[in-house]
């Protein structure tokens, strides 16, 4: 018997999508060519196009971000290693924040995009645009 769904192709590989997903509606062929399509879809909208390693634009943004905490009179600690739960920690009084830094990058609609972090160790979560860095929650609203 013959499958009534309809051949669709991967927007970034061009193989054949699996029957299983294609009846979901999806559009490509595996997470990996969807993460592979983003990747390179955005690319164009990379902050820091002259820099192609990752490790030095995020290296770029914790700075970034630490000196503007200390423009702003917070005591800033950056983590030593890349596996620690948190990008940065700040004093505030005798409170210790993390904070967790993602680099961004506005997207063709003009919203806000950037990677979810992967846990949820942090107090805040700085976004660093091109022209800003965006603090989800708002500094003034910690207690």
């Amino acid at each position: 018997m013959e499958s009534k769904i309809k051949k669709t192709y991967c927007r970034y590989c061009k193989g054949l999508i699996p029957e299983k997903r294609a009846r979901c509606h999806a559009v490509y062929c595996s997470k990996d060519c969807q993460r592979s399509y983003y990747a390179m879809r955005y690319y164009n909208y990379n902050p820091h196009p002259g820099i192609r390693a990752s490790g030095t634009t995020g290296a770029i943004s914790e700075l970034r971000v630490s000196a503007d905490l200390l423009y702003k009179g917070y005591s800033v600690f950056r983590a030593l290693s890349p596996n620690c739960p948190c990008d940065l920690a700040i004093l505030k009084g005798d409170k210790l924040l993390k904070i967790e830094v993602k680099t961004t990058c506005y997207s063709p609609s003009g919203a806000v995009v950037y990677p979810k972090p992967k846990n949820d160790c942090y107090d805040i979560l700085a976004l660093v645009l091109d022209d800003k860095i965006i603090y989800k929650p708002a500094l003034e609203t910690i207690p």
